[in-house]
C-alpha cells in the first residue's frame, strides 16, 4: 500500500513530500476506482440472472457515455506524470503504474464479492447498485470537491495526447523495454487457476486492451485479455 500512495504523491500539484495527496491525484484514483468497480458489479451481475446480464450491460453502456471522458483523462493523467517523473527510471514508472492498477482492481473486487457472498437476493443487489450508477448517482461529476481536477485532466489529456506518445516511444527507446499495466493483475490470476509461479509475457500491449501469456511450471499455458486493468483467462 506505501507504493501505492507513494505513486500517487508523484502525481501533478504535489509539492513536498507529504502523505496527502493532491486534488489531481485524489481526482485519478477516484475516476478509476469508480469505473472499475463498475466493471467488477458488471462481470459479477451477469452471471445472476438473464434480467441481470441485460441490465449490467444497458448500465455501463450508459454510465460510460457519460463518464468515459473523465476515465480516459484520469487514466492520461496518471500515464504522463508516472512517464515525466520517472523518465529514464521507466522500470520504476511502470512498477508504479502496474500497482496502481492492480491496487484499484483488488479494492474493486473485493468489495463486490463481499456483497454478493453476504447477499441472500443477488438479483436485487444487482438491481440496486446497477439502478445507483444507470440513474447518475455515482456519476463522476457528482463528486464537486474533485470536479474541477477532473476537467482539468481532461484539458491536459486533450492537448497532451501527442506529447505522451513521443514520450513513451523515447522512453521505450531508450530501455528497450515495454511494460503492461495489467501485469499484477494477470499474475494474480494465473494462482486464481491452479498455476502459481507462472513466467507472465506481456503479447500485446495497446492500452487499455493488453494480451498476457502465462507458462505454467506443469509446462501448461493460459492466455488473459485486459480492458482497463480488468483481465480474463481466455477459453
Amino acid at each position: 500500500m506505501r507504493l501505492i500512495v507513494t505513486a500517487l504523491a508523484l502525481l501533478s500539484l504535489v509539492g513536498c513530500a507529504s502523505s496527502q495527496l493532491s486534488p489531481t491525484g485524489e481526482a485519478v484514483y477516484y475516476a478509476l476506482q469508480t469505473d472499475t468497480s463498475l466493471r467488477s458489479w458488471v462481470d459479477a451481475c451477469k452471471d445472476v440472472s438473464p434480467s441481470a446480464k441485460q441490465q449490467a450491460l444497458t448500465t455501463q453502456q450508459n454510465w460510460w457515455k457519460r463518464n468515459g471522458a473523465f476515465v480516459e483523462s484520469a487514466d492520461f493523467g496518471l500515464t504522463h506524470d508516472i512517464i515525466t517523473v520517472t523518465d529514464d527510471r521507466a522500470e520504476t514508472g511502470a512498477r508504479m503504474a502496474m500497482a496502481i492498477t492492480w491496487q484499484v482492481v483488488e479494492t474493486a473486487e473485493q468489495e463486490v464479492s463481499e456483497l454478493m457472498q453476504n447477499s441472500s437476493d443477488k438479483d436485487s443487489l444487482c438491481e440496486g447498485i446497477l439502478a445507483q450508477y444507470n440513474d447518475g448517482e455515482r456519476d463522476l461529476r457528482g463528486n464537486e470537491t474533485l470536479y474541477n481536477s477532473l476537467v482539468g485532466l481532461q484539458r491536459r489529456a486533450q492537448n497532451g495526447a501527442d506529447d505522451l506518445k513521443i514520450k513513451q516511444a523515447s522512453v521505450q527507446a531508450r530501455t528497450g523495454k515495454v511494460y503492461g499495466r495489467s501485469f499484477y493483475v494477470v499474475e494474480k490470476m494465473t494462482k486464481r487457476e491452479g498455476c502459481p509461479g507462472a513466467k507472465v509475457q506481456l503479447l500485446k500491449n495497446d492500452w487499455p486492451h493488453e494480451v498476457y501469456d502465462a507458462r505454467c511450471p506443469d509446462g501448461s499455458y493460459l492466455l488473459a485479455r485486459c480492458e482497463w486493468g480488468n483481465c480474463l483467462i481466455a477459453d
